[in-house]
């Protein structure tokens, strides 16, 4: 399988490459958007059938807006198990509790849980085993009144972080780091895109909907509507309401929709935080010391220890305090055996933190704590993790000094410079098709389509971006029409030979080429290469880009030799042009594999495979589907040379990730179970290479030219398969 090199508009630079009941307010809590990190679950067969549950009901919102209620046993173990990325406190009537608890206790999401029954003593002495029961109460409001307390706890620790191996070698990016960058890199659009009133008002908008019947958050909500202003978002973020817990929740999931509405007040924060620094550097001096405690899982505490002398990536703002007695009070809360306490000791450089941070105290409800706010994307080095004298807390001592990877920054540089200089939609947009979000690309790109005060050029901008949308989503026919759309504005609005021309009809040669119609589609990437070659320098990353896939049409076509010679031209002016480890480099050493695997040359494929491997698992995000496609090839590799068990190990390595970043019917899927398939045919196992061969049929009619090459190949090996099962 080749890569295409597709381009984004409006930039003409290397893109990523691709393989082959009731009233509104009275909503039950099932059907709303949990907005926040916590959950309660609540398990009871008469928990709708009692006034005071009711009434609970509302209390218990006070503490956790989010209350689910359930009386079949099953549907409430499944969801449970479901909600991977929330924290979830259980209570549970005693008639139940004593035959879930043990089937739900040791799962992660579990954070506390609550027995509420008629017998205390009886529930007690089973209860005991298990160390997340927090209470066991005939009365709801002793639940309530203790449910309260653990949250405050439990939130706690709820911190946004990543620990990364240290670079022994000095040339390797940590996946873990790139998948930072990109995070970073969507943060910092998120928060510079205009809108501000209008993101406001959506997020009070859709805040009132999620938080109805909850009086305590509907009024915080109502005050934020009314009196909130840049100045206050220190102030706004340190109470202890709505906006810091959904915040805190988008970022530590990765919620691009909520992050999009949050990022005016993530850039007000920021800001605000950026004009105290400077007064905060001068009163606080040159180097400072800080500590957070807390309690990590003990799996998250063995990672981080084997991982010093690595860096420690904050995911979202780090509160922390200048008082160290503090700081141990709150490692020390939980106390149970799945939990690790731990105290971070932070020494920062104030002069090289990269990340505005400030002192808070005049805002905080606790001024005597001296608490210090760092922001996004702060990155310590861990120094060292030792046990206190004494103690049973673990000591994380961390260095803020402005080290930084060279290579990632590169790397995080040149994505910049091809996004371009505005932040806008369309650059988000870009942005995430770069990191395999076509979806949401998708919706972003269409809000912008929407939008009347766009002129011509940027709409042609728009259908060229929802045309390589189309595309990676193997819908090409949608794809041609949208690129024709922008070519028809692009010719009438720009100049004959500009290279966003180009960047269109390389985009068109892509659908050509996988619709199977290779003539058409080298005659668009010819013109393409036309204009680069008038608009562009000689070295331009753009021009490597049509080089590499007029490489691959002649890869299709079987003229080995031209298309070698195509990806070396290709590979040369990226070497130059290009950081290292950037994803277009590792696109071209597959395409090179490629043709020397159709050779016969399996050795040399597998080494350039191995290098586009290498290139891609340091510079996408890890369910990237260009991954993906290296591990089919190596896959192809060893099928060829009869190495069937580790042919389908990188068969289903591939598989994985597509079923996971790909529309179910893509053609790439596709694909992968041909391959599958033909493992299976070649070790002589001729119903499971039917049923792979079978579910690649089915799936690539729905998508591809009844003419396609890659049918006629599938029915092929289908027929030839029928015919050895009836001998």
């Amino acid at each position: 399988m080749g890569n295409k090199t597709p381009e984004s508009a409006p930039t003409s630079t290397a893109g990523a490459a691709h393989i082959q009941s009731g009233s509104q307010h009275e909503r039950s809590a099932q059907q709303r958007r949990n907005l926040e990190s916590n959950t309660i679950v609540w398990l009871d067969a008469n928990v709708s059938s009692s006034d005071d549950n009711v009434n609970a009901k509302v209390r218990l919102r006070q503490a956790i807006n989010h209350v689910e209620t359930f009386e079949d046993k099953q549907k409430c173990i499944d969801h449970i198990v479901s909600l991977e990325s929330e924290q979830i406190y259980f209570i549970v009537s005693g008639s139940l509790g004593e035959s879930v608890v043990p089937l739900i206790h040791e799962k992660p999401q579990i954070e506390s849980i609550y027995v509420f029954c008629f017998t205390k003593g009886k529930h007690e002495e089973w209860a005991k085993h298990y160390e997340k029961v927090c209470a066991v109460a005939t009365n709801i409001d002793d639940i309530c009144d203790q449910l309260t307390k653990d949250v405050v706890v439990s939130s706690n620790n709820l911190v946004s972080m990543t620990a990364v191996s240290p670079n022994t070698n000095g040339k390797e990016i940590n996946k873990q780091e790139v998948s930072f960058m990109y995070f970073q890199l969507l943060v910092s659009i998120s928060t510079e895109l205009a809108h501000k009133d209008s993101m406001k008002q959506e997020l009070i908008d859709l805040c009132r909907m999620e938080y109805a019947g909850n009086d305590k958050e509907l009024n915080a909500i109502d005050q934020f509507h009314k009196t909130y202003s840049k100045e206050q978002a220190i102030e706004w973020y340190m109470k202890d309401c709505f906006l810091y817990r959904i915040l805190n929740k988008a970022l530590r999931i990765q919620d691009i929709d909520m992050l999009f509405k949050l990022g005016f007040f993530i850039r007000d924060l920021q800001e605000e935080l950026g004009k105290l620094q400077k007064s905060a550097t001068t009163r606080l001096g040159r180097t400072i010391t800080v500590y957070r405690g807390l309690e990590m899982s003990n799996k998250e505490f063995e990672s981080t220890e084997k991982k010093v002398g690595g860096l420690l990536l904050m995911n979202s703002f780090l509160s922390t305090t200048a008082q160290e007695a503090v700081a141990l009070r709150f490692a020390r809360r939980l106390g149970r055996t799945d939990t690790t306490p731990v105290l971070f000791e932070m020494t920062v450089d104030t002069e090289k933190c990269r990340q505005p941070f400030s002192s808070i105290k005049a805002v905080s409800d606790f001024s005597a704590e001296e608490k210090i706010l760092f922001s996004i994307g702060t990155v310590f080095r861990i120094v060292s993790i030792k046990q206190l004298n004494k103690e049973d807390v673990w000591n994380v001592k961390l260095e803020l000094n402005g080290d930084e990877d060279i290579e990632l920054s590169m790397l995080t540089n040149h994505i910049k410079r091809e996004l371009g200089e505005s932040n806008n939609l369309n650059t988000l947009g870009t942005l995430l098709i770069t990191m395999g979000e076509n979806s949401k690309a998708k919706q972003y790109f269409q809000m912008l389509l929407d939008d009347t005060s766009l002129d011509q050029i940027a709409h042609a901008s728009v259908y060229h971006n929802i045309g390589l949308v189309h595309d990676n989503q193997g819908d090409y026919e949608k794809a041609l029409k949208s690129y024709e759309k922008s070519l028809e504005i692009k010719l009438i609005s720009l100049p004959p030979n500009h290279p966003d021309i180009a960047a269109t009809y390389n985009n068109m040669g892509l659908v050509h080429k996988n619709q199977g119609d290779y003539e058409e589609a080298l005659k668009t990437y010819e013109k393409s290469l036309e204009i680069k070659m008038i608009s562009l320098q000689q070295n331009h990353p753009s021009i490597a880009t049509t080089y590499n896939n007029i490489g691959e049409v002649h890869d299709n076509q079987g003229d080995y030799e031209k298309a070698l010679k195509s990806y070396e031209k290709a590979l040369e002016i990226y070497l130059i042009s290009l950081p290292p480890n950037h994803p277009s480099i590792a696109a071209t050493y597959n395409n090179i594999g490629l043709v020397y695997n159709n050779q016969g040359d399996y050795e040399k494929a597998l080494k350039s495979y191995e290098k586009s491997l290498e290139i891609y698992l340091i510079s996408l995000p890890p369910n990237h589907p260009d991954i993906t496609i290296t591990y089919n090839n190596i896959g192809s590799v060893y099928n060829n040379q009869g190495d069937y068990e580790k042919a389908v190990k990188f068969f289903e390595k591939s598989l994985e990730i597509y079923l996971v970043s790909l529309p179910l019917n893509h053609h790439h899927i596709a694909t992968t179970y041909d391959n599958i398939g033909s493992v299976y045919d070649n070790e002589g196992d001729y119903e499971k290479a039917l049923e792979y061969y079978e579910k690649a049929l089915s799936m690539a009619r729905k998508t591809l030219p009844l003419a396609h090459s890659t049918l006629r190949t599938i029915e092929s090996s289908i027929a030839t398969v029928r015919k050895k099962l009836s001998q």
